[in-house]
């Protein structure tokens, strides 16, 4: 069975690779830097001609692009990207053909989740496995094993979306190997999934589950399923594959012999899929499929000017797109009559399919179109040799497309007096033609039994009617009816006083209930306000004990004779400071609970400038966004960018050169922020290492960052420059936070 499925959309990168080049070299050694070297492998895998001769890659170049972002991340201790950077390497193997090296990246990351516990990553590092590995004969086990690995790691994970997602996998891979009923069964299974979720976007499902009853020439359901595909995709406004929908409708109505219909889809197809702008070997199928439709129509000159515009639109370039309009050129060339150029283009055809790596449905139908063409013109030798070879591969055609072939090659037998093997021509037609016509017959004995029961509930319908209208007439001619009338009018106006009382006493509950309610809020209000003035308070007495703190260690400075403890002093005052700023701000702020970095970092610098008496000397930059943070952020990252700053004033500048201290706070990416402290000093010593810290103001660095789980670093280049990388997520951390206090209050 052939691989005959959805063309899968594929993520091309969005420059080219000289921009992205260009890029990379002005970038630092960041996060920043492994995602342009992401996009970058990516312009060379998206180097694969799609449909193209010899899906030509520049694979090594892709291979040391991924081994130098595999680098980059263990330097930066960043594990997502390098787990991403080790799968992308594993397609490039698997692209390349070499499966050991690629399976090996593939097995090493599952092997990372699976010790971590992480069921939906590791089911997540399966199902692409299976889903990059080439659909070969003799790769089938290993698919169906990463399938089945990633199904039942979503299933223990509780993910049933995802549980859905793979189980399609594995019914479009039972599907391509020929084992229909098993993909349906995984088809529904997966349906049903969705369906308990509440899962919206069914279109992918329907359309699987359409083409494989289509397959099983079950063309009723197929139809269901198709049509149920379009709606979907429609309602739930997600039309970006919508064409293959429509194409699917236009090939159930060709099965079912439906050739308005057909045709009316194919044309629908076609339009879509050229104002997308899919590749052309899929707008030549399409066109040709719709010409086959028109000839079957009998309009053969509309259907090769049809052909003949479409070529020149689009130009075939590869030896499949220029096969594909070879095929139905020659096809309506036939259809006229016309043998030399029928021949011509049907020779062609099978030149340019040589020159291709594929085997599908439409060189079996090109096969068996060119056995067609000789024998109408009795040569029968040539004939049977192309009917004999779309024979050979008829388990991708459809049923009715063996029986024409099937036919074809009887009449071809009988002519060349083979009467053997033409019975048996005859018997293999005759057993598919009944197999089809009792699946179509038990169809419309069913159909005539709901037809009949629903005729005869009909007349009987009809003859109560009659009845009924008999009867009022007669009670028509009676006194009876006024009595009925009145007793009625009483019924419905005691009833409806009953429902004027009840409605009243629900009135009167209601309007005693908001008050009850407006009540609790006044109080409530009354609460929220003494509790805001209370953490205000609290703040401000906070912040007011930093200050004597301050100030009795400045006293105390007084009696102390050396300079390394006054110094020592000194420092623990900078960064009392540093907290003290703080509370002030949360205690004059009407949000209580997070801090606006860009005026905390500015009223820091001030802080220190008066300290060190640095007001004109050392001039600042600041680059800092619109961010604010909670307490448990900002008196760890107050205290870092204290101590960085102090380092810098103090021992950055010996000289008298322009002195500038950089404060850099920015947003990475959604939730990643980035903290950069440097100056154009003297830089760190040449022995310097991060990982071997004697210098408590480092090490305080280095601890407070563990704190927030940071990245914390330090390097040289024009001056020293202190970063901070760290993940911040106001709903994680307010989370985090919350535990921490049950655990504390627990204890």
């Amino acid at each position: 069975m052939l691989i005959k499925t959805q063309v899968l959309s594929q993520v091309y990168p969005k420059q080219n690779a000289d921009e992205i080049r260009s890029s990379l070299q002005k970038s630092k050694a960041d996060t920043n830097r492994i995602d342009l070297l992401f996009e970058l492998g990516r312009t060379y895998l998206a180097k694969q001609i799609p449909y193209g001769d010899t899906q030509t890659l520049a694979l090594d170049t892709a291979i040391m692009i991924f081994n130098d972002a595999i680098s980059l991340s263990d330097s930066l201790h960043v594990n997502n990207f390098k787990y991403e950077s080790m799968l992308m390497l594993g397609e490039t193997y698997l692209l390349q053909g070499n499966k050991a090296e690629g399976e090996k990246r593939f097995l090493d990351v599952a092997s990372i989740y699976q010790s971590a516990k992480d069921l939906e990553r590791e089911a997540r590092t399966w199902l692409r496995l299976g889903r990059k590995l080439t659909r070969q004969t003799d790769n089938y086990a290993d698919i169906l094993r990463c399938f089945e690995k990633s199904i039942q790691l979503y299933h223990q994970a509780g993910n049933i979306e995802r549980e859905a997602a793979a189980k399609i996998q594995l019914a479009d891979l039972y599907y391509v190997t020929g084992r229909l009923n098993m993909a349906e069964k995984e088809s529904l299974e997966a349906l049903e999934l969705y369906q308990s979720i509440g899962y919206k976007k069914l279109y992918n499902t329907y359309y699987l589950l359409s083409v494989i009853t289509r397959y099983k020439a079950d063309f009723d359901k197929s139809l269901l399923y198709a049509t149920k595909c379009v709606q979907n995709a429609k309602e739930t406004k997600d039309t970006n594959s919508i064409d293959f929908f429509y194409g699917e409708l236009a090939l159930i109505y060709d099965e079912l012999g439906q050739l308005d219909e057909s045709i009316h889809w194919y044309r629908i197809t076609l339009e879509k899929r050229k104002a997308i702008q899919t590749v052309p070997v899929v707008i030549f199928r399409t066109a040709g499929l719709l010409a086959r439709q028109l000839i079957k129509k009998k309009k053969e000159r509309e259907a090769l000017a049809l052909m003949f515009d479409i070529a020149n639109e689009y130009s075939p370039q590869t030896s499949l797109e220029k096969a594909t309009v070879d095929q139905y050129k020659a096809y309506c060339f036939d259809a006229l009559n016309q043998f030399d150029n029928a021949e011509k283009y049907y020779l062609e055809m099978l030149k340019n399919y040589e020159k291709t790596d594929i085997n599908e449905e439409s060189i079996a139908i090109g096969n068996t179109d060119i056995g067609r063409f000789y024998l109408k013109y009795r040569q029968f030798e040539k004939a049977r040799g192309y009917l004999i070879k779309a024979l050979s591969n008829e388990g991708i055609l459809l049923p009715s497309s063996r029986m024409d072939l099937l036919l074809l090659l009887f009449r071809t037998d009988s002519a060349m007096e083979k009467y053997s093997l033409a019975v048996n021509d005859l018997q293999q037609y005759q057993l598919l033609k009944d197999s089809i016509f009792n699946d179509k017959k038990s169809k419309q004995i069913e159909e005539l039994q709901i037809q009949y029961e629903t005729e005869r509930k009909e007349k009987e319908i009809s003859l109560l009617n009659n009845r009924n209208k008999a009867q009022e007439v007669r009670l028509q001619n009676t006194a009876m009816v006024r009595n009925f009338i009145v007793l009625g009018i009483l019924i419905l106006l005691g009833f409806l006083y009953y429902r004027y009382r009840l409605k009243q006493k629900s009135n009167r509950q209601l309007e005693e209930q908001q008050r009850v309610i407006n009540q609790k809020n006044i109080s409530l209000e009354n609460l929220v306000k003494e509790k805001e003035w209370l953490v205000k308070e609290i703040h401000h007495r906070v912040k007011n004990n930093f200050h004597i703190v301050m100030g009795l260690l400045g006293t105390q400075t007084e009696y102390l004779k050396t300079e390394e403890a006054i110094q020592a002093i000194g420092e623990s005052q900078h960064r009392i400071q540093a907290m003290s700023l703080i509370h002030q701000k949360l205690y004059q702020s009407d949000n209580l609970s997070a801090i606006n970095m860009s005026e905390y970092i500015h009223e820091l610098v001030n802080s220190l400038r008066e300290s060190f008496t640095i007001r004109q000397s050392i001039q600042f930059k600041f680059d800092v966004d619109k961010i604010e943070l909670d307490l448990s952020h900002c008196i760890p990252l107050g205290l870092i960018m204290n101590e960085a700053i102090t380092n810098s004033i103090k021992y950055a500048f010996p000289d008298n050169k322009e002195k500038i201290i950089s404060i850099s706070f920015k947003h990475v990416s959604k939730h990643q922020l980035l903290l950069t402290i440097g100056d154009n000093g003297i830089g760190l010593p040449s022995e310097f290492n991060i990982k071997k810290l004697d210098s408590m103001g480092m090490k305080l660095m280095q601890g407070l960052s563990d704190d927030i789980d940071a990245e914390f670093s330090a390097s040289t280049y024009n001056g020293t420059e202190i970063r901070l990388a760290f993940i911040y997520d106001p709903e994680i951390t307010n989370g985090i936070a919350k535990i921490k206090t049950e655990s504390t209050h627990s204890i």
